[in-house]
């Protein structure tokens, strides 16, 4: 892991990006941006453009990129950024209520403060994939493809009966709130908005010429066959609703994929960058 820096807003062009390029594009630091009024912890390695940025799945941070980041970096040669959203990792824990529209307007103040949110390529895991496309619909012209890690999608939520069936939580048998870890708590912020998440990203809407790549776990790992049919098939759709856009199914792997098939996640995001290229 790279030194820890704490930069102020005003400071992070000059000061963070400066330490990247002199570690070289094989190290990554990490830092804590100032996100008005809480800090993000961010992992940044030095690279060309376009910017791949990495996003978690719901309830993990930075640390589910380990085994994919330096070596995307290296294979590449590009700017790779990954990050802890509020309250995850060591990030912190805002008191003000969850929006996932925030969420994105947050990451992309960050990467400008970094000077890397020019031209990204968005990679995101599971509820990562719903801030990507709501990502894709604020900031369209600087998107040039995203790579979805066996993403949820609203399609997925209204085949199982609406977000209320993801949303059960043991609430009898939690501990007084101030007890709880820092995570849980940011979990239970997350869930708590995720109706108005799903609704909005419903409402988004990204260019259908976008290249899009869709990373399909080839194990079931819902409870039930019908809940995996249901996520498999909502996959297939998302990658038959607009052209330049690809289904791959990751063998062996469950859900977690970035941790159990690494290589499957670099050899797809690659294949995106190419695709990318072509369309220059």
């Amino acid at each position: 892991m790279g030194q820890l820096l704490t930069v102020a807003v005003c400071t992070t062009v000059n000061y963070a990006t400066a330490q990247v390029a002199r570690e070289g594009s094989s190290s990554s630091i990490d830092t804590l941006l100032d996100a008005g009024g809480y800090r993000l912890h961010f992992r940044i390695t030095a690279g060309d453009s376009p910017t791949i940025v990495l996003e978690s799945g719901g309830g993990a941070d930075l640390s589910q990129w380990s085994a994919v980041q330096p070596e995307l970096a290296r294979l590449t040669g590009l700017a790779v950024v990954s990050y802890d959203r509020a309250g995850f990792g060591k990030s912190d824990l805002p008191s003000h209520p969850y929006s996932a529209l925030q969420e994105v307007e947050v990451l992309r103040a960050c990467l400008q403060q970094l000077g890397l949110a020019e031209t990204v390529v968005l990679v995101g895991h599971s509820y990562g994939g719903l801030l990507n496309l709501l990502y894709a619909h604020e900031y369209p012209e600087s998107v040039k493809g995203i790579v979805l890690i066996d993403p949820n999608t609203v399609a997925f939520v209204d085949a199982i009966g609406g977000p209320y069936q993801l949303m059960e939580l043991p609430a009898d048998t939690l501990p007084p709130a101030p007890e709880l870890p820092k995570a849980h708590k940011a979990g239970i912020r997350q869930s708590g908005a995720f109706p108005v998440t799903v609704e909005t990203v419903r409402r988004a809407t990204i260019p259908r010429e976008l290249p899009m790549i869709v990373v399909t776990a080839g194990e079931s790992f819902w409870s039930k066959e019908e809940t995996n049919a249901a996520w498999r098939a909502a996959h297939e759709l998302l990658v038959a609703e607009a052209p330049n856009r690809k289904l791959l199914v990751a063998e062996e792997s469950g859900h977690d994929i970035p941790r159990e098939r690494p290589g499957i996640v670099i050899a797809a995001i690659q294949e995106l960058i190419r695709a990318v290229g072509e369309r220059r």
